[in-house]
């Protein structure tokens, strides 16, 4: 699986402006909603606040995956937020997140939603690859960024 083919341009924001956990979940839903023409958006906030009481999903490094799985999707959508501010999403290293990547898979995905997470935090394991999402200034770029990281080498 590649994380590009579940990604599109409506789906990624470089302005994300939000004070805190619960105003960025509903800004991500709405995004989600407006990008996918969700039947049910508040469902899905629901849920994803839901997965936020278990644990957090900010894993550090500036990076927060929220994610869940909901009827309202048919395979797996990829939204891809920055907040060049940093919002408190209580990550695990207590400092602010900068990159968010929802991730919402339909209820039958199965292992596509673990792998699609294990992409996730590969990529934004590195360093220099979380500076370029930062430094980024288009949603093409984001996007071409991911699938260059992703197709092998000529």
């Amino acid at each position: 699986m590649n994380l590009y083919e579940y990604i599109d341009a409506s789906g990624i924001t470089l302005e994300l402006d939000c004070e805190n956990k619960s105003d960025t979940l509903l800004a991500l839903v709405d995004l989600l909603a407006k990008s996918k023409n969700i039947q049910n958006p508040d469902a899905i906030l629901s849920l994803l606040e839901e997965r936020e009481k278990l644990s957090t999903t900010g894993i550090g490094n500036a990076v927060a995956v929220p994610h869940c799985k909901s009827p309202e999707i048919s395979d797996l959508v990829i939204l891809i937020a920055r907040s060049n501010k940093g919002v408190d999403f209580q990550a695990l290293d207590g400092k602010p997140v900068h990159l968010f990547f929802l991730l919402i898979a339909s209820e039958q995905a199965g292992s596509l939603h673990l792998k699609a997470l294990a992409k996730i935090a590969r990529l934004l394991k590195e360093e220099d690859v979380r500076r370029q999402f930062l430094e980024l200034d288009s949603a093409e770029a984001v996007f071409n960024l991911i699938k260059s990281k992703e197709l092998p080498s000529n």
